[in-house]
């Protein structure tokens, strides 16, 4: 079995990336539960904004060029689009600094809150940047292996980091350095092949070339780029909406719930996606029924979701605080009330590969618009009626759960019209 797996381009390349995701998540499951008793929720809270910020900016920053390496057959053009995505990486951190400036200088209060530490915001936006540009370029050449090696190597650079500094007292500065440098660790190695190729090029005009490569992929940047900003913003805009309206003690509560319910994400949702997405292509293009594959995967994920998330609703509050420690108690009660829209979303987030197999893209963006309006609005009536956290909380999940409803109906809908055009 070994020797066909390790034959199997392919699936072995999938194994060694899913072993380098499981051993950097359980180097980061350890590792919190030192971190939470060595800072305090206001410093967790001002880290998790700052983070939350940069991850608005960093899909985007190389203008999702960096999806183009992978697939581009030519290779000098792969060495061009590398060359682009890191000089696309430098300019959006170079923009991303004036922003955060002006809105220091205007007053606004979640970046006044966090002071000059809106420096490091650019600085992760570049090392990630630079990091999944490298990904992108070891993923064209099936090095697999080596991607989940670093990315084993920067979980636990991260997490030496942020306990050792957090170990002498310096909080939001320890765990902010740590998560800005650890995308660093193992970055020369996994540019090796890069670094040859600009070492062999005798001469790039880097403006012209940067000119040239956004023109022939015009098309490519304006669908995906706002595409994904509002599918980023989406999901940071919690964060942001809650440091506003609140303090960053609420943001370091909210930073340990997400942490916990995005687990079942990470080991059911992404895997079971993949499956999906597999049955479900396969069944589409050879002119098979599809609304049974929907039907099928959505409610074994229905009895999942239903069963999971009642139960740690029911038992978070006791758990986070013997894990997390007693500062943390209150994450508990955050996830009790998030768990109903982490539900929806497990569900919806496992079998959204529908919109790409029937090539309607633009419906997830809509829904994915929804719930930024809906963040907006939530955000407003929070603030204008004066509505405490737990209030906030309800209405974010009642609304965003809806929404991730709506889009499970709407998936449901397209399978059975667009199956009946392939029988």
């Amino acid at each position: 079995m070994f020797s066909r797996i390790r034959g199997n381009k392919a699936f072995s390349g999938l194994l060694a990336l899913g072993m380098g995701t499981i051993g950097a998540q359980l180097i980061n499951l350890l590792v919190q539960p030192i971190i939470t008793r060595l800072i305090t929720p206001d410093e967790l809270g001002l880290y998790t904004f700052i983070i939350s910020v940069a991850n608005v900016i960093i899909p985007i920053a190389s203008l999702k060029l960096n999806m183009l390496i992978v697939v581009e057959e030519d290779d000098q053009k792969a060495h061009e689009l590398t060359v682009v995505s890191l000089i696309s990486v430098l300019l959006m951190a170079t923009v991303s600094f004036f922003i955060v400036i002006i809105l220091l200088l205007a007053n606004y209060k979640p970046f006044v809150t966090i002071g000059l530490f809106i420096i490091f915001i650019p600085i992760i936006i570049v090392t990630n940047g630079i990091r999944f540009t490298m990904i992108s370029h070891n993923n064209r050449l099936e090095k697999y292996s080596l991607i989940a090696k670093v990315d084993i190597l920067r979980e636990f650079v991260k997490g030496v980091f942020q306990v050792v500094l957090g170990l002498i007292g310096i909080g939001t500065f320890g765990q902010t350095l740590g998560y800005a440098i650890s995308p660093l660790a193992g970055i020369k190695v996994q540019s090796k092949d890069f670094i040859e190729y600009i070492k062999k090029s005798k001469s790039i005009h880097y403006l012209n070339l940067t000119l040239r490569v956004i023109k022939e992929n015009s098309k490519h940047i304006l669908y995906l780029v706002p595409a994904q900003l509002i599918n980023s913003f989406s999901y940071a805009l919690i964060t942001i909406s809650i440091i506003s309206l609140y303090s960053p003690k609420e943001a370091g509560y909210y930073s340990i719930s997400v942490m916990v319910l995005g687990l079942p994400l990470v080991l059911v949702s992404n895997n079971v996606g993949r499956v999906f997405l597999k049955e479900f292509s396969n069944h589409y293009n050879n002119g098979k029924p599809i609304w049974g594959i929907f039907l099928k995967f959505t409610t074994i994920l229905f009895l999942i979701s239903s069963i999971g998330f009642i139960m740690l609703a029911a038992l978070a509050p006791q758990f986070t605080q013997v894990i997390f420690g007693e500062n943390y108690k209150q994450s508990g009660n955050y996830i009790s009330i998030l768990c109903l829209m982490y539900a929806f979303r497990l569900i919806a987030s496992s079998v959204n590969g529908i919109y790409i197999v029937l090539q309607s893209q633009k419906m997830e963006i809509i829904f994915q618009i929804l719930l930024v309006l809906s963040g907006i609005i939530v955000h407003l009536i929070s603030y204008y009626l004066k509505l405490n956290v737990y209030e906030y909380l309800w209405l974010i999940t009642s609304t965003y759960g809806f929404i991730y409803m709506l889009n499970l109906i709407n998936m449901g809908y397209l399978s059975k019209k667009m199956g009946r055009n392939t029988n």
